[in-house]
């Protein structure tokens, strides 16, 4: 009974789990996708990796220590000829005698510690290390701007696609009621039989749009939890409606914001790939400084004809050398003159991008804020247009049943009633949609 208990409370939990992760609001599902969308993995990664190239850099700096061992073993060995007179004082000029030099085996060992003291491309690249690790930082933040719009869009076009099913579902019901009077009314010979027909052709259509809707509901549910980095056919449930969705995404304050180019991502980004290239400048010319660096060495070398250099008995011989190197460089032909020139018209050319870049982004600012501001204008108007169209629908329907009106003006009446709905749902998603643009290029 315990281990029942137990299991019967893991499983209640692990249910409970999973309905919280089933169940979005928006900003539920912009920090969501802000933790497991891959392309946010991928970001993540590349700034880790861009901390250990600094550390990879970093270390070129610092001792390094090599060490080497080796095992030699002559099958045949050198022979040396050296004059016989060294030998028999009285042997005959240009006689030889052959001699082998040496054990046939050989083992040694050595150890060596290098330590850079001066090398200006190593100050440069380590500046350019740290350079690349911001712009990987500036490209996660980019990503994460993106992946939030992204959610803002595919949210708002799920809320839109349910909010629309709803309003559709109760235009068949009014149309299906209606149907059913006007075929009383066709029976009592009160209208014509087109009447009907005429109704029956827009309760089709209505039903078409339905399952199309239905239809799309799956569809853009999916795109959403893709967009959040789950799997596309997982549970959703959206918290959030359009009421919900209007209210927040209403922010005059965001108006009354000025644009800072220094918190606007994409201008950080061409901000340091210029100074990416100052540093390049300075790279090319570092290549004229001479590069210092010291080092020592320890080893030990042992030599026999048999393998016993594991045995006590055998002489292990030490050697030490310590040694200071200067590289200098003297001539290159101008090829060192010419890459620096090249470096310096890139930077050249990056300073003019960021130059524009600046442009471009006052313009696109300009143009968001209208943007935004303009869609509370078209929220107002949508609004009150479909508050006009209901009365004008609700009128003919009143004038068609009194006999006073015609089918015509009602299906007119009708029709622009179901093109103010979509406009005034299309106008609140828009106000969300516009709003994350605006927060994007201001940087919030």
């Amino acid at each position: 009974m315990k281990k029942l208990y137990i299991i019967l409370i893991l499983f209640t939990i692990t249910i409970t789990q999973a309905q919280e992760q089933s169940e979005f609001g928006l900003q539920d599902a912009i920090d969501y996708a802000l933790k497991h969308n891959a392309n946010i993995k991928k970001a993540q990664n590349n700034v880790l990796k861009a901390q250990k190239k600094v550390w990879e850099t970093t270390a070129m700096g610092f001792p390094q220590i090599d060490g080497t061992a080796s095992y030699q073993k002559f099958i045949k060995q050198p022979v040396n000829l050296l004059p016989a007179r060294i030998m028999n004082p009285q042997a005959p000029p240009d006689t030889y005698i052959p001699i082998k030099f040496g054990t046939e085996q050989n083992m040694k060992w050595s150890a060596t510690l290098k330590q850079l003291i001066f090398s200006g491309s190593y100050l440069v690249g380590l500046q350019s290390s740290r350079t690349f690790k911001k712009i990987s930082e500036n490209a996660e933040i980019k990503t994460r701007q993106k992946i939030k719009e992204l959610v803002v869009n595919a949210y708002g076009n799920a809320i839109l696609t349910d909010e629309s099913i709803k309003i559709m579902q109760h235009n068949v019901d009014v149309v299906q009621q209606n149907l059913f009077e006007v075929k009383q009314m066709y029976q009592n010979g009160l209208v014509e039989e087109t009447d009907v027909e005429q109704m029956q052709i827009t309760l089709s259509n209505l039903e078409n749009q339905l399952d199309y809707l239905k239809r799309m509901k799956k569809v853009a549910y999916q795109m959403l939890n893709f967009t959040l980095g789950r799997p596309v056919d997982a549970p959703l449930e959206l918290i959030d409606d359009i009421a919900k969705l209007k209210d927040d995404g209403m922010q005059l304050d965001l108006l009354k914001k000025d644009f800072n180019p220094d918190k606007n991502i994409d201008y950080q980004i061409v901000k340091n790939q210029t100074k990416a290239k100052e540093l390049q400048v300075k790279f090319e010319k570092s290549k004229a400084l001479p590069t210092i660096a010291a080092f020592v060495n320890y080893g030990k070398n042992a030599y026999n004809n048999d393998f016993k250099f594991f045995d006590d008995t055998q002489n292990w011989y030490e050697q030490s050398l310590f040694g200071i190197s200067i590289n200098v460089p003297i001539f290159s032909s101008f090829a060192r003159s010419a890459r620096v020139r090249q470096a310096k018209l890139d930077l050249e050319n990056a300073r003019n991008d960021m130059t524009e870049k600046l442009k471009e982004l006052q313009l696109k600012y300009n143009k968001a804020r209208n943007d935004y501001e303009h869609s509370f204008k078209n929220y107002d108007i949508a609004k009150a247009n479909l508050k006009l169209a209901e009365k004008i629908a609700k009128k003919e329907q009143i004038k068609y049943k009194e006999g006073v009106g015609n089918s015509f003006q009602l299906n007119q009446a009708r029709m622009q009633l179901y093109q103010a709905q979509q406009q005034y749902l299309q106008s609140i998603i828009d106000i969300i949609n516009k709003k994350i643009v605006l927060e994007n290029i201001l940087g919030n």
